[in-house]
């Protein structure tokens, strides 16, 4: 893998991944923290904000206010990269995007007052509020990774720490950055700028008060499926596209998403990554043997 590997994490970062998760309202029902949450977090927030959430889509704009945090220079504090971003004049937007997109919002003024707004008001009335202890193992979580990274093989660092990705470099990746998240755990949040990658992974942070380990959890009941078993067993030691999954499975592509998608988040599947779109994948036996080394220990 010729690109450079790269693992941040600042508590902003995880601002924007809670918003994210409150947002896609799908996957509510994929992620550790469960439906209850949203309806919990919903109950604290203003009629204000909850207008501006339900306005915002994870599109294009959201997608460049992600790149703008990462372009931030002063990400030290979440205070500290809204003064910046609020302080932007509308060229100096278009300046700090342009070396990275060329489609940029259509009212850039409008744009900005919209995200300093929703980035202020989650940071005050729900973020701020978060268990410190989540910014803390994160934070200690993406230290011992960039230890491990010193010593690795790049594309065996990044699987293991994403729970199966593979970053292909044919799209011209230069360099991948990978950000530990909480929120949106299991799944991993993929944005893609030509050469620039970021991916906000699932740091697989247990969620508080959770005896049971989610992951080991989530494994098991993915392996309950008689026919996510025998689409495993299919791949053996082979790539395959989404495509011939299905047409070997004999289901409907609804249904084999549906499938693929458990078996990814229960770390079981390799996922080969061009730009944002995932091309082929593989078994994953390393996850079979996370869960046995889990369920032994919690058992014993």
């Amino acid at each position: 893998m010729n690109y450079e590997v790269e693992v941040h994490f600042q508590p902003v970062y995880e601002l924007i991944s809670s918003i994210h998760t409150f947002i896609c309202k799908k996957g509510s029902k994929k992620i550790d923290l469960g439906t209850p949450w949203a309806a919990e977090v919903s109950r604290g927030l203003s009629p204000g904000l909850l207008d501006a959430l339900e306005q915002t889509d994870l599109d294009n704009d959201w997608k460049l206010l992600n790149l703008l945090i990462y372009l931030c220079p002063d990400k030290e504090s979440v205070d500290s990269m809204l003064d910046w971003l609020a302080g932007l004049s509308v060229g100096e937007m278009y300046e700090t995007l342009a070396g990275h997109v060329s489609i940029f919002p259509v009212q850039m003024e409008q744009y900005r007052s919209r995200m300093v707004f929703l980035l202020s008001e989650w940071n005050s009335q729900y973020f701020s509020r978060c268990n410190p202890d989540i910014m803390v193992r994160l934070q200690q979580h993406a230290e011992e990774r960039r230890q491990v990274l010193a010593g690795s093989p790049v594309a065996e660092f990044v699987n293991k720490t994403t729970n199966g990705f593979y970053f292909m470099p044919d799209e011209g990746l230069r360099k991948l950055v990978l950000i530990p998240q909480f929120h949106f755990q299991p799944i991993n949040i993929i944005y893609n700028f030509g050469p620039l990658t970021i991916c906000h992974y699932a740091a697989r942070i247990p969620v508080p008060e959770e005896e049971i380990p989610p992951s080991m959890h989530r494994t098991l009941r993915s392996l309950g499926e008689k026919s996510r078993l025998k689409i495993l067993k299919s791949l053996g030691g082979e790539r395959k596209s989404f495509t011939e999954i299905a047409r070997q499975a004999g289901l409907s592509k609804g249904i084999v998403h549906d499938h693929i998608s458990s078996l990814r988040s229960a770390g079981l599947l390799n996922a080969y990554i061009e730009g944002e779109n995932v091309t082929s994948y593989s078994l994953r036996l390393e996850g079979i043997q996370q869960m046995n080394e889990q369920l032994f220990a919690y058992l014993k």
